[in-house]
């Protein structure tokens, strides 16, 4: 009758340990449990060596000897690259001091449907009613970078990269025309009160004046 060297099918309290496993099997045991000193296996030896290796290479190359671009030149060359594909010219001057607040009711819509425009991202931060997401509430009347025609339209043509807001929302350049309209609504949206409206960050907002003592009309609510 050949020896019984293995592990009985109705037996779950004994542990199968084979005869050339009893040199490996280690002084430990947790829950019944055994563990084997194996070593490891090639594949995986093998794969951690060329982590190591790829890390120290990517340490070199990027923090060592700066063959490598940061962070912070990848984004200018990005940048760069999506000037040069839209067409935007980084130097050129812009200036919006003589830009008029409109108050019609076409300028405001065409404003909206910029606002609105997948294109333009303007919703994806400030929200369908510019109550407020990621981006700030821009219907209340606390802003950081000026709130008059000229400071808005800057505000949207440079955008505040740093912040994540990349110029014109996404890069993609709108003509001073639209530009215009755009601003405009979102002034005549100020005061509205949309439902959800986000809180102002006081710590970094200033109030804006009333457009009235810089000589601009009142803007008329489109909604």
């Amino acid at each position: 009758m050949a020896e019984q060297s293995k592990k009985p099918k109705n037996d779950p309290d004994k542990n199968l340990i084979l005869d050339d496993e009893r040199d490996l099997l280690m002084d430990h045991e947790y829950d019944g449990i055994q563990e084997l000193d194996n070593n490891m296996p090639p594949w995986w030896l093998y794969g951690f060596y060329v982590t190591i290796i790829f890390a120290v290479g990517y340490l070199l190359y990027y923090d060592v000897l700066g063959w490598g671009p940061s962070q912070e030149e990848e984004y200018e060359i990005e940048m760069a690259m999506a000037a040069e594909r839209y067409g935007i010219q980084e130097t050129e001057a812009r200036d919006f001091s003589q830009a008029v607040l409109l108050t019609d009711a076409a300028s405001l819509e065409r404003g909206r449907e910029v606002f609105n425009a997948s294109t333009n991202l303007c919703t994806t931060c400030h929200g369908q009613n510019a109550q407020g997401l990621v981006g700030p509430d821009l219907t209340n009347e606390y802003w950081k970078y000026g709130c008059d025609m000229e400071s808005l339209m800057v505000s949207i043509s440079e955008g505040f990269p740093t912040r994540g807001m990349p110029a014109y929302g996404s890069t993609v350049r709108i003509g001073d025309d639209d530009l215009a309209k755009l601003a405009s609504y979102i002034i005549s949206l100020r005061g509205t009160n949309p439902a959800g409206a986000k809180a102002p960050d006081m710590s970094r907002s200033e109030r804006c004046e009333d457009p009235t003592a810089a000589g601009e009309d009142v803007p008329a609510a489109d909604e």
